[in-house]
């Protein structure tokens, strides 16, 4: 029987709503049905398989327990048979899964087991009732007296279902070690939380000699703000900072940060600069970056495209030349390119397993490490990064799905992590310096990690004794992704051979999906993991998955016994809606496929990460709006306050300290009249807040208080800002007994117009230098600026394409204003992007229409973007101060309601087509694009527009 407690409390507001239907299906199936069992309703299991399978066919509603239900309407049974003598049944336990694939995760069903019938008793362990959509698991062990053989009741309750969503029932023989699929929720660590401050990379352009956008020879990106599957570490013998200079590798940038902790007065708590190494100047993939926190050294690698070979360079001074500068002579490139797989690289370093082989002056091991469709491969370098040798497998068909981050013990074990190695996660060992490798499956006899179907990593970390830590996002239905996954940690104190301390890391929090996993540890027993999470159920790569995303750290400091865990983000999604997990060109693929975490030479956790819903126009959206921003910015979570992962480096009284708040990540907004202001608080030093200062300001740096509002508020607006001429400037500070937040969180809000005569979203940043390297564009296609708009008394939407000039128009040329939407699959379901454009024929005619881009994948190989016209737009035209004014009714565009978001809106202009090339986006046909990717957006601001509504701009 179960009690009632606080989860107990929700399942049952649940269940409530079924409550009205399920007393009327009660009174219909006595008196109208015939009482039903399930479908079979019987079955024998034995010892060598093969399963047994059944379904749900009572009539549903909702019942609190067995005592309560009613046989065919609310419960049924099944009688199972486990065949033999509890000797045939030596060394296995027939396991009973209750499942169901309801993606909304609200259908909810408990099960009874029974020995004989449901009169009998309940077996040892015969009861699972966890809440919402999750599996009820029951393993029944033979070799129990109390259980043995023989026949058994599966009593299946309908705690709140309905025929619609009819559970399957499945019984089978597994091994008796084997443990069941949901890990317990961890206990809880009841020091102080550990407090964390987001520092964005800045919105400052940076010259780039090649881009991964295309073919250009020359260009310029703004810094991290392209940052899908970041790689972090810390130099820790770099004399350039006390707590060491954070690498962050990014796309082709490979970026290097100092901290400063003294809040400076310039504003900059955060100094990044780029230092590109010599091996990553062209269109590649899967940038992968390591730091050996031991020797200091930096290494940046690149795959040459889906060729299986990768560029490794490495850098032992911060990427700093002889006379201090950024460039590439402060980068040396290993000897030719590596032999690896076409997928998912990793580099790993650290000490050698004994006995050591002969190798040179550098006195580490370097691993490198990618996978092909089924092997994955290591190769060794035994002098620091300049040669490795020959690959060598370290599993084939035995293990699938992706591999994490590679990572090395103090005394050489080498760890491999995976997601899926006979349906659990597993890391690959090595303790012979990477010759040979034995796959040991993360689980124990009361828990096990459950393989997710989704395509993820997961990530291990080793203490400084030798503990292992992994992290995955398991599964909580076997062999498919609609129930959801939990944040699953597990410890090892024998290399992976047996584990402990399986736990939930996020069931605090209510977490209903994870993704993709980081591990790091330091100090004896001190570890900590990140993870995107979400509260809402179902498949969260599913592209109606409606969820909303945050960043979240769990740290342990007595060896993953206990866990605090915490939101970095709060109320400040860093994801809207899905995030797709399955390659290829999907919308909802902008954060790529995982990040990396560290920790600092004074044992600060620093996460860094991709943020997809970046600026206020996202942030500030309502839960409920559709959309997302697709950015794919780079952000450092850097610990603030609380314990450290290097105990020496604690505060004093480390149970009871309080600090300073961090400070606030603010987002803003202006629009119309109006400057709306947002703030995520993710570290209050363990102390109440009790208000935040305003300070605003016209001129960078010189912001007074505007006014103070409560510790409970996150948001305000500013309603005096109303001086079109001006850019008012925002910082907010928060206050506690125990000090004032760093103001060094700036922000500006620069005038851009409004939503009747149209917000600007996308403008061509002062100083630009692309157009003049790459030779001047035509006025008639160089892009100033993108804008949206809806014009009152219409239910229309407006985008304004602004180029230099149209006083001559060239003919074959198209301009185009494009953004992301799943709404364009209403008209192809490979399309997954919105245009609205202008075209020249061959005459110079001019015509107006709107359409849907849809991007093929083939294997590994991304398509071009293609369009398919769909109508033409009346009410569009151009001038020639060239403003291209389009018109579409929202009707035509998926209907997006007041608060929906319109993300990655960008402006394309291409010249001479020809009738093979008149519907093809190519890369090397535009002749001026803004500052989005593909699919995702890297400008700054972020080009994302909130649908207000047609509505007065007047006063």
């Amino acid at each position: 029987m179960k009690t009632i407690s606080t989860s107990m409390t929700a399942r049952a507001t649940i269940g409530a709503l079924f409550f009205v239907t399920g007393i009327f299906l009660i009174v219909f199936g006595l008196f109208t049905a015939r009482l039903r069992s399930a479908t079979p309703s019987a079955g024998t299991l034995n010892a060598g398989g093969p399963n047994v399978n059944w379904a749900g066919t009572a009539a549903g509603g909702t019942s609190v327990d067995e005592s309560a239900c009613v046989e065919g309407v609310n419960c049924d049974t099944f009688v199972l048979t486990l065949s033999g003598t509890p000797t045939n049944w030596a060394g296995l336990k027939a396991r009973i899964v209750i499942s169901c694939a309801d993606p909304s995760g609200v259908s909810d069903y408990d099960v009874y087991v029974h020995k004989g019938d449901n009169g009998g008793p309940i077996v040892p362990g015969g009861t699972s009732a966890h809440g919402g959509t999750p599996p009820e698991v029951v393993d029944l062990d033979p070799s129990n007296p109390d259980i043995g053989t023989g026949q058994f009741s599966v009593h299946v309750v309908y705690f709140s279902a309905t025929a619609g969503f009819q559970y399957s029932g499945s019984a089978s023989p597994v091994s008796a070690s084997a443990g069941t699929v949901l890990a317990p929720a961890a206990p809880q660590d009841r020091g102080p939380k550990i407090g964390f401050q987001n520092f964005e990379a800045p919105g400052t352009l940076v010259q780039v000699t090649d881009s991964s956008q295309g073919p250009a020879v020359a260009t310029v990106e703004y810094t991290a703000h392209d940052a899908g599957e970041p790689s972090i570490g810390v130099n820790w013998n770099s004399p350039n900072s006390a707590s060491g200079v954070t690498n962050f590798q990014s796309d082709l940038q490979t970026l290097f940060i100092k901290f400063d902790d003294s809040c400076p007065r310039n504003g900059q708590s955060a100094v990044w600069y780029n230092s590109p190494a010599p091996t990553s100047q062209f269109v590649d993939s899967d940038p992968i970056g390591f730091t050996d926190r031991q020797t200091g050294r930096v290494f940046a690698g690149e795959l040459t495209l889906t060729s299986p070979t990768c560029k490794v360079s490495f850098t032992d001074t911060d990427g700093l030349d002889p006379l201090g500068h950024p460039s590439y002579a402060g980068w040396s490139p290993s000897s030719g390119p590596l032999g690896s797989g076409i997928d998912h690289e990793t580099i790993g370093g650290g000490p050698y397993h004994a006995p050591a082989p002969p190798h040179g002056a550098y006195p580490n091991a370097v691993y490198y490490c990618s996978q092909d469709l089924v092997t994955a491969f290591c190769l060794r370098s035994d002098d620091g990064g300049t040669t490795y040798g020959p690959p060598v497998p370290t599993y084939t068909s035995q293990c699938g799905g992706l591999h994490g981050h590679v990572k090395v013990a103090p005394d050489g074990t080498i760890y491999l992590p995976n997601n899926n190695c006979g349906g659990t996660g597993a890391v690959v060992v090595s303790e012979n310096n990477g010759l040979t490798w034995s796959i040991r499956p993360v689980q124990n006899t009361n828990s096990q990690t459950h393989a997710n179907a989704n395509l993820q990593d997961p990530a291990v970390g080793v203490d400084n004794n030798g503990r292992v830590y992994f992290a995955m996002s398991s599964s909580t239905v076997a062999d498919t992704a609609t129930g959801g996954s939990n944040a699953v940690v597990a410890t090892s104190t024998d290399r992976g051979q047996t584990w402990q301390n399986i736990y939930d890391v996020g069931a605090g929090y209510s977490l209903k999906n994870i993704a993709f996993p980081a591990a790091v540890a330091a100090d004896a027993g001190r570890a900590a993991v990140a993870f995107y999470g979400s509260t809402t159920p179902g498949d969260e790569s599913a592209n109606q998955f409606a969820g909303i995303w945050h960043l979240y750290v769990a740290s342990t400091f007595d060896g993953g016994l206990h866990w605090t865990t915490t939101d970095v983000t709060p109320k400040d999604p860093m994801q809207r809606g899905c995030i797709w997990m399955h390659g290829g060109a999907d919308i909802g693929r902008n954060l790529l496929d995982f990040f990396d975490m560290t920790v600092d030479k004074q044992g600060r956790v620093q996460v860094g990460y991709v943020d997809g819903c970046t600026d206020g126009a996202c942030v500030q959206a309502a839960v409920t709006a559709k959309g997302n921003g697709y950015t794919a910015r780079g952000v450092i979570a850097r610990q603030w306050s609380g314990r450290r992962l290097i105990g020496s480096f604690d505060p004093p009284n480390p149970l009871h300290a309080r600090s300073a708040p961090g400070m606030p990540s603010v987002t803003v907004r202006r629009v119309n009249s109006v400057v709306h202001l947002a703030w995520s608080e993710a570290d209050t030093g363990n102390a109440n807040i009790t208000s935040y200062r305003i300070m605003r300001g016209i001129a960078s740096g010189g912001e007074t208080q505007l006014t103070t509002v409560s510790g409970n508020r996150t948001t305000y607006d500013d309603t005096t800002a109303t001086d079109p001429t001006k850019t008012y400037y925002y910082k907010v500070l928060a206050v506690s007994g125990a000090g004032t937040s760093c103001g060094n969180n700036e922000v500006a809000a620069p005038y851009v117009g409004d939503t009747c005569t149209g917000l600007i979203v996308q403008k061509t940043p002062p100083g630009h230098p692309e157009q003049q390297l790459h030779g001047l564009a035509p006025a008639s296609l160089a892009i100033d600026s993108v804008a949206v708009g809806e014009p009152p008394g219409t239910s229309n939407l407006m985008f304004k394409l602004k180029v230099t000039n149209l006083a001559s128009i060239p003919p074959n040329s198209r301009w185009r204003v494009v953004w992301n939407s799943y709404a364009a699959q209403s008209y192809d379901p490979a399309a997954e992007q919105f245009y609205v454009g202008m075209r020249t024929d061959q005459n110079g005619t001019a015509s107006f229409d709107y359409g849907t881009i849809a991007t093929q994948v083939v294997g590994l190989v991304i398509g071009i973007p293609t369009e398919t016209s769909i109508g033409a737009l009346p009410g569009s035209g151009f001038n020639a101060d060239g403003t291209i004014t389009l018109i579409v009714p929202k009707s035509a565009v998926g209907s997006p309601a007041p608060g929906d978001l319109l993300g990655a809106v960008n402006g394309r202009t291409f010249t001479g087509d020809t009738p093979q090339t008149r519907n093809l986006e190519r890369s090397t046909l535009l002749v001026d694009h803004t500052f989005v990717k593909g699919q995702r957006d890297n400008g700054h601001p972020a080009a994302t527009y909130a649908v207000m509504g047609n509505v007065s701009c007047g006063p």
